[in-house]
């Protein structure tokens, strides 16, 4: 049955693309709520993105509904991180008309943590590759999107500045992450993670990995453990036991936010005060 529904649902997109001719307003979809926070930003005052993957789904494992198929087969530009975040979206995109996808993330590249949007610099970049995307599809509002694209790295360069600022006192103090999904932030703004329990979150952990994290949680002296609202919390409290280990909280997606443009900037600063929250206490 699920066979038969992906058929169906690459048919439509396939058959959509076809006939669909382009809209005098540029239909623009993107798969998680930092992008879709960001192409709102870049598209102000011309039009407004939809968001495909709702507040608790997974990037990294779902399934698309009929109703999200039909969001990708009226979209004349999809962004999206690429196979490494969104790998079950690969098979819908490549059925998408020519130029109707933009990876953000580039290559792809194996080695590359994919949630590129946690490093400022980068969200830099991912709004500048919109607006150049959108001018492209949308030249009679090419103005804006520049003009809107610039304000936006303005926001960005002082939210780094704010950051930074308030994690600076955090640098060197050691601590241990459920998801290894902070790299990008963690290497911005010099910030001491000693490990991650998993790099894929939906797995069931093993013996083992509780067993090393253990491990790292007592020969590091790590402050604190980090979990992630859309998992099972018991999780790493079961890593934390026999430990003084404090438990704190951080999202990099942006879990029960609302989308809009201010959404990107209350995400990052709510991973800051998660680890102020945490790790401030000696």
């Amino acid at each position: 049955m699920n066979l038969l529904l992906n058929v169906a649902l690459a048919l439509a997109l396939i058959l959509g693309g076809i006939s669909k001719p382009w809209a005098a307003e540029t239909n623009v979809v993107a798969s998680i709520f930092p992008l879709h926070s960001l192409a709102a930003g870049v598209m102000k005052g011309v039009g407004e993105p939809a968001l495909l993957l709702q507040s608790g789904l997974s990037p990294h494992e779902f399934s698309l509904k009929p109703s999200q198929a039909e969001l990708l087969q009226s979209a004349d530009l999809l962004f999206w991180v690429g196979k490494n975040l969104e790998y079950p979206l690969a098979r819908y995109t490549r059925n998408l008309p020519p130029g109707h996808s933009l990876a953000l993330g580039g290559g792809g590249e194996a080695k590359q943590n994919p949630h590129i949007w946690l490093d400022p610099q980068q969200a830099k970049e991912i709004v500048s590759a919109m607006a150049e995307k959108l001018r492209t599809r949308d030249p009679d509002h090419g103005a804006i999107y520049a003009r809107n694209a610039r304000m936006l790295q303005a926001r960005i360069d002082a939210l780094e500045l704010e950051l930074a600022a308030l994690l600076n006192p955090l640098r060197g103090i050691p601590y241990v992450v459920f998801h290894d999904a902070y790299a990008p932030f963690e290497s911005r703004f010099e910030l001491n993670n000693v490990g991650a329990l998993t790099s894929e979150p939906e797995r069931v952990l093993s013996a083992g990995q509780i067993r090393r994290m253990r491990v790292v949680i007592v020969d590091t002296h790590a402050r604190c453990a980090f979990r992630e609202p859309q998992f099972e919390p018991r999780l790493l409290a079961v890593v934390a036991e026999q430990s003084e280990i404090r438990i704190g909280e951080l999202d990099p997606l942006g879990w029960n936010l609302k989308p809009g443009i201010d959404g990107y900037f209350i995400l990052m600063r709510n991973l800051a005060h998660g680890l102020i929250e945490c790790l401030s206490r000696p």
